[in-house]
């Protein structure tokens, strides 16, 4: 027995981080969505390999992870950084769990995050921007005039197919967000996906503007193609 318990222990001991990031990747790949597994996989592979990948268990538990940071605070935004560092915090932390490191996570300090104060426009620069866009008549003019009309991400709006447009019951059915994403191979590609949050699931009544803009438009377009 003790033969094979050494094997085990060597098995741990010898285990990369790109081999355990790997495996974390692999077991959160069912549970999120399709963009969020995209976003894991490209700040594993752009931020954390090229320090990281081949540093085994004692490496790991000695290895000095707020220099890292420090270095990545100085070309990122705090924001960004904090989303790395959440993202090697829980590979980390299945590390400590499946193979039995060591790792102090929580001596891992992420950068101050400060909110920046929101900026609203007037009711008379939104009567401006309405008229404006109702004027131009394209679809980029269109998705900002249902944007303030409607409180939907662009995202959403992208999303949207003209048969989620119930125009007897005056409601906008939102079912699913539209992104471009960065691939594990550093390219980008257009997924469409269920929306941010459960709660994102909704109807959104039309208001009578929104309502008649929309009949205008709607009557040169086929049900199933997308809004946009």
């Amino acid at each position: 027995m003790w033969i094979i318990d050494k094997i085990r222990s060597s098995k741990r001991n010898n285990k990369r981080f790109e081999d355990i990031a790997t495996e974390w990747l692999n077991l959160k790949k069912n549970t999120i969505k399709q963009s969020t597994y995209y976003k894991y996989a490209y700040c594993i592979d752009k931020y954390l390999k090229e320090e990281l990948a081949k540093l085994k268990k004692k490496e790991l538990e000695r290895y000095d992870y707020n220099n890292m940071t420090n270095n990545l605070t100085k070309e990122l935004s705090p924001k960004s950084v904090k989303e790395i560092l959440n993202v090697l915090k829980s590979i980390l932390k299945y590390a400590n769990q499946r193979y039995e490191m060591n790792i102090k996570i929580d001596l891992i300090i992420s950068p101050k995050v400060y909110n920046k104060e929101i900026s609203v426009l007037s009711k008379r620069e939104v009567n401006k921007l309405e008229k404006y866009c109702v004027n131009e008549n394209d679809f980029k003019s269109l998705g900002i005039f249902i944007c303030l009309n409607t409180g939907m991400r662009i995202g959403e709006i992208c999303a949207l197919k003209w048969e989620d447009i119930d125009f007897d019951k005056r409601l906008i059915n939102v079912r699913k967000t539209l992104q471009r994403i960065y691939t594990v191979n550093r390219k980008t590609e257009v997924i469409i996906d269920r929306t941010k949050t459960e709660s994102s699931i909704r109807e959104i009544p039309m208001s009578d503007k929104v309502y008649h803009v929309l009949k205008e438009v709607s009557k040169k377009q086929d049900k199933e193609s997308f809004f946009f």
